[in-house]
This record gives structure tokens, C-alpha cells and sequence, in this order.
């Protein structure tokens, strides 16, 4: 089946299943297709463009019951995006709903500029979400703020970017949300992976959605309403903040009363002072590389970057119509941890540390091993227990893809794609023996 793209500038990961269905995404012009799995004829196709140019879907589409649901991205082209669900059956339309406010509705009121700058807001939701059925909930996470490089623009808490929002999948009705850093200047978006467990802490059970942020915090959530539970950090050095409140789930110098913030006041980028370091760098400890739960320890697998970055505020492309400016300089060589945590107190409780970034994310399997890969091409096992590598093997190109692990035939394996993102490369910048790494897609497949 061909989509018929007329480009294929956009990232595209993954399909759904639903029935005898394939659904997956299609970009220029954005649309959802469902393909029937056994004869490769397309069944329904719909557009869900609602007239801004820079849409596109980048994330898996989630099947929910008689529904497919899917966020939008191009938040950093100045989209504002949105959410959206269709019937799984017919692909019509079910609903729709926006990350950003329109004036006069819930949250607008965080947008405290003159410049509309809600039309452009962002909000981009690039990674799959999360359904739980027991509270009939998909839980998503948001992007940042548009333009990110220049908060005087858009002053304000800029509501609902950089958050995790709880969506009702039959009706699109906000549940609730919990936002982790306000006003964001760095591009601490929080997309990603936001995990369900359950748990008992301090002797009560707890249904938990965690997540591993952008900001270098992990945090924990009672799933029925978005209370925070925990907010400990989890990466080494962190220096925008000087902590986060336990019970709100704010960074303890957030301020109400300010329209752009400064928290710690070691990071804030002014007009008098427009570089500075930022702790963790702003494509964050973890990012779009999964972290893995294991329920054989009980145990978080974080794959986390080390590095601290240079920031710079940028006033000048928004004046092009530039929304996303890559202001940012590397200033360390990009390294990673693979972090195992308690994800019920937050306490570490191993590190393995690798002089290579880590892209790819992580997966646990019940033999007690934990698989990751490196953009120098290398896949490792773990003992899940104590984090010592057990096996390794260079395959020649960088990943940027998770690995997975699925059964045939009574045997177990692990598959992952090779193949370094727009992003991944520009990790190498400072490690000079990777610059010139060899870009190929392939697909691995281990026996264990």
C-alpha cells in the first residue's frame, strides 16, 4: 500500500492494529489509513488537516476500544496542535481537541501576549500516549511552547504545553493535567513515554502513571486525578531549578506572579545575559528513548544523556517567521548513563555509564535482562539486577530506534532497526571518532 507522500521529510513511528486493520499515518496532506492486513486495500483514509500548513503526524496512532486516537505535530513549525479520535470502523471524525487555548477558554489566560501567539503555540504530541482501561483515560504528553527560543514573546504559563494531559477517549473531555515546567525556554518538552504501574507507597496502593521528564526529574501520578505522588531527580547535575515541590509537582522557585520565569536564576537567558548553561542539556536526561519497567524487579530503566549545554535567546527569527531556532551550542561530549531506579521513592540504584549517547531507549525481558542501544552502533545486554553488560555487539551503524522483543515458535528474540536520526547525528559533534559514522537502515533480529 502506497500512502502517496509528496515528500518524506517527516519522522513516522509506528502503526496500530485494530481488528483486520492496519492503521498507520500519512503526511502531505496529513492523513490516517486503514489498510486491510490481509489483502493490502485500503479500507477508510481520512484527512484530519484543519488548515495550518505545518501538520504532520510523527507518532504511532493508539487503538482504544472503537476508536483510533492520535496526536498531532509541527509545534516547532508554529502549529497549534491538537488531539484527535476516529471511528476505528469508518475513520469519521469522533473529536477533536486543541493543546492550545483559544482565547476566552480554559488556560488562555496563560497566554499573556499581544501577539496571538496561541495560534502558534505548539504543544506537539510526537509520541504515542498511554490508555488505561481500568480509569478509561489515554494519558499524553505535550511538547513546548512556540517560539521556544524567545519566552518574551509569549509570557505566561503557556498552558497546556509541556504537560500531561488526561483525555476522556469517548468524548475528547479533559480530565485533567499536570504541567512540569511552566513558561519553558529550553525545549524541555515532555512527549515522552509516561508509564502505568501499581504500587504501594507508604502502605497504601496507588494505580501510578510515571514518567521519566525531559527536565532531569522522575515523576510519579495517582492515574484518577493527576495528584503528584513523587518528583525526585534522576540525572546527575541539574541547575535550572533547585528542586521540585512534592506536593504540587512544581519546581520550588516558580513564581505565579511573573510572566516569564527565572527559577533558579542560574539558566534564565535575558537581553543583558542571552547564553547560558543549562543542566541537563535541552534535549534533556531521557527524551523520545523509552525507559523500561521491569515487573520482575520492580525496577525503571532510564537510558539518560549526561551532558549540559549553551542556550541562547533568539528574538530575531520569529521577525522571519522562524519559529524553532537552533540555538543551542554542544559544550560537552554527549555521553549516557543507563540509570535503575525505584520508581515508588525515586531512589537510584545503579548506574552503567557509557562514553556514547544513548538514542535508542531500553527494554527489560522476565530472563532478567535488560537490552539498549548506543549511536556508536552497539547493542548491550544488562543484568537487570546489577547492571553489569553481559554481551555486546557493534553492528557497524548508530541506533535511534528502541529495541523490542517478541516470541515465535516458542523462542524468544530481540529486534532492533539501525539507522541515526536528524538529532542522533548531531550528538556526535564533540566525539570526534563518530563524525563520520555510516548511515544505514537495517533491521537486526537475536536468538536468546
Amino acid at each position: 500500500m502506497d500512502p502517496g507522500q509528496e515528500k518524506l521529510d517527516a519522522a513516522n513511528r509506528g502503526a496500530a492494529l485494530w481488528g483486520s486493520f492496519v492503521v498507520s499515518m500519512a503526511n502531505y496532506p496529513p492523513r490516517m489509513i486503514a489498510t486491510n492486513k490481509e489483502t493490502g486495500k485500503v479500507v477508510w483514509e481520512t484527512n484530519l488537516s484543519d488548515g495550518q500548513p505545518g501538520v504532520i503526524f510523527s507518532a504511532a496512532p493508539l487503538a482504544v476500544k472503537d476508536k483510533i486516537v492520535i496526536g498531532a505535530s509541527g509545534g516547532d513549525r508554529g502549529v497549534r496542535d491538537f488531539i484527535v479520535a476516529v471511528d476505528a470502523a469508518t475513520g469519521k471524525l469522533a473529536w477533536r481537541k486543541y493543546v492550545i487555548p483559544a482565547p476566552g477558554e480554559p488556560g488562555s489566560e496563560t497566554w499573556k501576549d499581544k501577539n496571538n501567539a496561541w495560534q502558534t503555540g505548539g504543544g506537539a504530541m510526537w509520541i504515542t500516549g498511554s490508555f488505561d482501561p481500568a480509569t478509561n483515560q489515554v494519558l499524553w504528553g505535550t511538547g513546548n511552547p512556540v517560539p521556544w527560543s524567545d519566552p518574551y514573546y509569549r509570557p505566561g504559563d503557556n498552558l497546556f504545553t509541556n504537560s500531561l494531559i488526561s483525555w476522556d477517549p469517548d468524548s475528547g473531555k479533559m480530565n485533567w493535567y499536570h504541567q512540569y515546567t511552566p513558561g519553558d525556554m529550553w525545549d524541555y518538552d515532555e512527549e515522552g513515554t509516561h508509564i502505568l504501574i501499581d504500587g504501594e507507597i507508604a502502605g497504601q496502593m496507588h494505580k501510578i502513571v510515571m514518567h521519566t521528564a525531559r527536565n532531569g526529574f522522575l515523576y510519579s501520578f495517582e492515574r484518577a486525578n493527576g495528584q503528584t505522588l513523587m518528583a525526585k531527580p534522576y540525572v546527575d547535575v541539574i541547575n535550572w531549578t533547585a528542586g521540585i515541590d512534592q506536593k504540587t509537582g512544581k519546581p520550588v522557585d516558580y513564581d505565579p506572579n511573573r510572566d516569564v520565569q527565572v527559577y533558579s536564576g542560574r539558566q534564565n537567558f535575558t537581553l543583558q545575559d542571552p547564553t547560558r548553561k543549562l543542566c541537563p542539556s535541552m534535549s534533556g536526561g531521557n527524551n523520545f528513548w523509552p525507559p523500561s519497567y521491569s515487573q520482575r524487579t520492580r525496577l525503571l530503566y532510564i537510558p539518560s544523556m549526561t551532558s549540559c549545554n549553551e542556550v541562547t535567546l533568539d528574538q530575531e527569527s520569529i521577525k522571519r517567521g522562524v519559529y524553532f531556532s537552533p540555538t543551542f551550542r554542544s559544550i560537552e561530549r554527549n555521553e549516557s548513563d543507563l540509570i535503575m531506579v525505584d520508581p515508588l521513592t525515586g531512589e537510584i540504584r545503579k548506574r552503567a555509564h557509557s562514553i556514547y549517547p544513548n538514542n535508542s531507549g531500553a527494554v527489560t525481558t522476565a530472563g532478567g535482562l535488560v537490552f539498549t542501544g548506543f549511536t556508536d552502533g552497539t547493542l548491550a545486554a544488562y543484568d537487570d539486577t546489577s547492571l553489569e553488560q553481559l554481551w555486546k555487539i557493534n553492528v557497524g551503524t548508530g541506533f535511534s530506534a528502541p529495541p523490542m522483543t517478541f516470541e515465535a515458535g516458542g523462542k524468544q528474540y530481540v529486534v532492533i532497526l539501525t539507522g541515526l536520526s536528524r538529532v542522533s547525528k548531531t550528538r556526535h559533534v564533540l566525539t570526534p571518532e563518530l563524525r563520520e559514522m555510516r548511515q544505514q537502515t537495517m533491521m537486526f533480529v537475536f536468538g536468546l
